[in-house]
C-alpha cells in the first residue's frame, strides 16, 4: 500500500531536518566550546582573585612561599586551568572567536606562559607580580 505523499509535506520535513542538523552542529561545534572556554576562564579568575586577595599589597620578602598561607594550592589550581584554557584555545574554540578574544587583548598563550614555571619561584613578590601579570594577559583586571 504505497500512498502518494503530499510535496510540500516532504519539503517542510526536508526543512525541518536540515534546520535541527544545522542547530545540533551550532551548538556542538561553536556554543559548546565558548561555554567550556568561558567556564574555565571563570575558574581561573577565581583562583587568581583569591591568591592576589591574600596580600593587600605587594607581599614581603620574608613571607613564606610554601606552606597553607603562601596559596601554593591556589597557584597549583591556576595552572591546571591555565593549560586547560590553552587547549580550548588552540583546538576546540572556533576561529572567529579566537579573533574575538585576540581584539579584546585576551592571550591564554601569554598567561599560561606566565604561570607554568611558578612553582621554580621562591620569590614571592615575584610570584605575584606573575599572577599580575598573568591577570593582565587574560583581560582580568
Amino acid at each position: 500500500m504505497l500512498t502518494i505523499i503530499d510535496t510540500s509535506l516532504l519539503v517542510a520535513a526536508g526543512a525541518s531536518f536540515v534546520a535541527g542538523l544545522a542547530g545540533y552542529i551550532i551548538v556542538r561545534l561553536w556554543i559548546m566550546p565558548i561555554m567550556r572556554y568561558r567556564s574555565t576562564r571563570r575558574k581561573l579568575r577565581r583562583e587568581l582573585t583569591d591568591y592576589i586577595s591574600r596580600f593587600d599589597h605587594l607581599p614581603d620578602e620574608n613571607q613564606p612561599t610554601q606552606g597553607p598561607e603562601s596559596g601554593e594550592k591556589q597557584l597549583k589550581r591556576a595552572r591546571r586551568y591555565a593549560m586547560e584554557m590553552v587547549d580550548h584555545y588552540t583546538h576546540q574554540i572556533p576561529v572567529w572567536y579566537r579573533l574575538l578574544l585576540d581584539s579584546r587583548g585576551e592571550s591564554p598563550l601569554r598567561a599560561s606562559d606566565l604561570l607554568s614555571n611558578m612553582g621554580k619561584i621562591k620569590n614571592s613578590q615575584q610570584r605575584f607580580q606573575r599572577v599580575r601579570k598573568a591577570c593582565k594577559a587574560m583581560g582580568l583586571k
